[in-house]
């Protein structure tokens, strides 16, 4: 005959008070009558000798108790101190054989070269692998990534740091509250992206006895079908002309041409459509900027003058005072100043909202749709560019503010953390700020000067 073991009941701090209670209750004749114990614990389901052990102990932890006296059930429940109750599940079970305060010290002088995982850094220390591990799970060890940054010389620097303070409000510098950033309502953030048909390493949720999907084959990983993308991206806001919502999107363009199979294939036809790509030079980049995003700024923005058009400093790009985007700009504007480029600081993805994080959170939510070929990859990248909430995307330029502030505290450079600042939640509770206040360390620079 097999018997099953009953699951053992967790003594939390509240079934503690109920069971001290119930007894405290059949106290009579300044006595806990017979029977009592058992009584109690098939009332809360626990076994009598638990009753027992938790009635002494907390008896004892009364003041004044004394062992074989007469109890008033009054003066128990006046006396007994709120400690007598407290469950401290983490300091149940054995003793650790290693003290984990001496191996955190430990683990601290061990180059990061020998942690980059759990087996190489229990080796490092000389402890077994399942140490560590648990070390993890208390959260006592946290997992770091570290990710790749571009080298910065005293120049890059410089000019992120002018960068950053020249982004402050000049109307705040002088005022009694804090200093804010400017709203950036008049800026457009360009940049390059190649999306990928498939990626290596894709993950997915299968069931215990689901066989895995089948793996996806190509000739090469350099032979993976890929589209270089295009984004325009201002910051969203409520459009008080159209009263609509500006959701931020300018838009986004493939970089290449829609070309004809001449001869017949597995997987296509002569004549069926597919996709080239093509390298972007400075004659291509200018004409994407006259035909596609000029005259969507022109039609989508909300302001029509003061617009800074930011770009990186790749080669193909237009220099700040090309006068074949200045007569564009007059065409369609009226005004050459109306649109003006800018080229951001070198070796700063970290201050291009794309860079910074649209291409990721765009790339991770075209990843869930299944292209399969170049021209439906485009379907499917512009999709999912239209459906971006615009929300996040404010977010996005919130953080950018936040980085501008860590650039600032670490005069210019990169190395930093972005900080939480839990934008979901203030946003919930309509407190999200339009700006962000600036730190406290771009008051030792002459603010009058630099900001423009």
């Amino acid at each position: 005959m097999v018997t099953t073991r009953k699951k053992r009941v967790a003594m939390t701090e509240k079934l503690k008070k109920d069971v001290f209670m119930a007894c405290v209750v059949r106290v009579s004749r300044e006595i806990l009558p017979y029977g009592s114990f058992k009584a109690v614990g098939e009332t809360h389901k626990i076994h009598p000798r638990t009753v027992a052990n938790l009635w002494y102990s907390t008896l004892k932890q009364i003041p004044g108790y004394q062992p074989n006296t007469p109890l008033d059930p009054v003066s128990l429940l006046a006396n007994v101190p709120e400690t007598a109750f407290t469950t401290k599940f983490e300091n149940s079970g054995r003793n650790p054989k290693h003290d984990r305060d001496m191996l955190l010290q430990e683990i601290k002088i061990i180059d990061p070269t020998a942690r980059r995982t759990i087996r190489s850094l229990a080796g490092a220390v000389g402890i077994p692998v399942m140490t560590i591990w648990r070390m993890k799970q208390s959260k006592k060890l946290k997992v770091h990534t570290m990710a790749l940054k571009p080298k910065l010389n005293d120049d890059h620097r410089l000019n992120r740091l002018f960068h950053c303070i020249a982004k402050i409000d000049k109307n705040t510098i002088n005022s009694v509250a804090e200093m804010t950033f400017k709203s950036m309502y008049n800026e457009i953030h360009i940049d390059e992206k190649w999306f990928f048909l498939v990626r290596d390493g894709l993950r997915c949720i299968v069931t215990q006895d689901e066989p895995p999907p089948k793996a996806i084959s190509v000739s090469h990983k350099s032979h993976i079908t890929k589209v270089m993308f295009l984004s325009a991206l201002a910051r969203p806001r409520f459009n008080h002309t159209t009263r609509q919502e500006f959701d931020g999107l300018i838009g986004i363009y493939p970089v290449g041409e829609i070309d004809m199979y001449v001869r017949a294939s597995h997987g296509h036809q002569p004549g069926d459509l597919k996709w080239c790509n093509v390298n972007m030079d400075r004659d291509l980049y200018r004409d994407m900027l006259f035909n596609f995003v000029l005259p969507d700024v022109k039609k989508k923005m909300p302001i029509d003058n003061n617009i800074i058009l930011q770009q990186d400093g790749a080669k193909a790009h237009l220099p700040d005072d090309d006068p074949l985007f200045a007569a564009k700009v007059t065409e369609l504007f009226g005004d050459p100043t109306a649109v003006k480029l800018y080229t951001q600081p070198a070796q700063s993805p970290d201050l291009n909202v794309n860079d910074l994080g649209f291409f990721n959170s765009l790339q991770s939510r075209y990843y869930q749709t299944a292209p399969k070929d170049g021209l439906e990859l485009i379907e499917m990248v512009e999709e999912t560019y239209k459906n971006y909430p615009a929300k996040k995307l404010n977010r996005i330029w919130l953080t950018l503010q936040s980085v501008m502030n860590q650039v600032i505290n670490q005069r210019g450079d990169n190395d930093y953390t972005i900080p939480h600042m839990k934008k979901k939640v203030l946003e919930r509770q309509n407190q999200l700020p339009l700006s962000l206040d600036v730190t406290a360390e771009a008051s030792t620079y002459p603010l009058d000067i630099l900001v423009d």
